[in-house]
């Protein structure tokens, strides 16, 4: 289908770097995307059933009803899809292909996925050794663990010059950041439609910037969210994860399953409820959807910078105080 429509076996006109996978990981892929698809609207129709309808305050997302979220995500994938309805995707995906070629993709993902792990052992782990030290530092158990899980040993094992990399030349790094074709910005036009939804009249809580705080902690928070949260999340999860996943499973399946695996990390960081099942449901249905837009904003401009932005913007909204009686 044309411009990457949901078609697991469209690697042509996609930004998946591979050929067309074979027949088992095509089957693999449909079975995925099925499941996915499964999973979205059986966690939304659970949480609207058990009446769990309400954002939970994060890091990521500001509270809210749950459409408050979901409504500008529809949106913005369309944007995504529209701008611009014709791209020369055959050639960028091409590109990625060459940058990818000769690495052993199964074994990368595995990899990853034992990373997301490690990131979930890690934190159990190293929580109370932070609240030995002083209970003021145990938050930072979460972050320390991301940072060794999600960007040291990742980039150790499959990076550029990782242990694993079986082939000379650039990888996708100077492909993500050196963006020269206007048509890989043309995101910025979904991007700009998200964040004006999110202060529209109608938006849940919209919010007041108010002043700095004297003491500056809100700065400090920020400053540590956005470079713990939103940068090392999009390589992570985007980058790494799903690029991977799309050479094997496909565009959308890829998409899919990343985003899905984004949700569920989720429940580590966010203030969910302590009925387990209501906390994956919302895990799902609130970062999971997001990371859907995320994932399809990744993968049809494989531009960094459009991630990062858009993630950041939501991770600073969703910190702002709302009333100066914060501050």
């Amino acid at each position: 289908m044309r411009g990457g429509e949901i078609n697991p076996r469209d690697t042509t006109t996609t930004a998946t770097p591979s050929a067309i996978p074979a027949e088992g990981a095509r089957r693999v892929g449909y079975a995925v995307l099925l499941a996915g698809v499964v999973a979205f609207l059986t966690s939304g129709a659970f949480l609207l059933a058990a009446g769990h309808t309400t954002i939970p305050t994060s890091e990521d997302y500001r509270p809210g009803p749950l459409w408050t979220l979901w409504v500008p995500v529809a949106v913005v994938l369309l944007l995504i899809r529209a701008l611009p309805w014709r791209a020369p995707e055959g050639d960028l995906a091409r590109r990625v292909r060459d940058r990818l070629g000769g690495r052993s993709g199964g074994a990368e993902i595995a990899v990853l996925f034992g990373c997301m792990l490690g990131f979930y052992l890690g934190d159990l782990f190293l929580y109370p050794v932070f609240c030995l030290v002083d209970a003021s530092v145990c938050a930072l158990s979460y972050y320390t663990s991301k940072v060794i899980f999600l960007l040291i040993l990742p980039t150790v094992f499959i990076g550029s010059c990782g242990v694993m990399r079986h082939v000379s030349g650039p990888d996708l790094g100077s492909l993500a950041t050196r963006v020269g074709e206007p048509w890989r910005w043309a995101g910025l036009g979904a991007v700009a439609a998200y964040l004006a939804m999110v202060f529209a009249p109608w938006a849940s809580q919209p919010p007041d910037l108010g002043r700095i705080p004297e003491n500056y902690a809100l700065l400090v928070v920020v400053a540590l969210s956005i470079a713990g949260t939103s940068l090392l999340e999009e390589v992570f999860f985007r980058a790494m994860l799903q690029t991977r996943l799309e050479i094997l499973l496909g565009r959308w399946p890829g998409i899919v399953l990343a985003s899905l695996c984004y949700g569920v990390a989720g429940v580590l960081a966010a203030t969910y409820p302590d009925d387990l099942g209501v906390a994956i449901a919302m895990a799902i249905s609130v970062q999971g959807v997001a990371g859907l837009m995320y994932g399809y904003l990744w993968s049809r401009y494989r531009n960094i910078w459009l991630n990062f932005g858009l993630h950041a913007c939501i991770t600073t909204l969703a910190l702002i105080p709302l009333t100066d009686a914060l501050f």
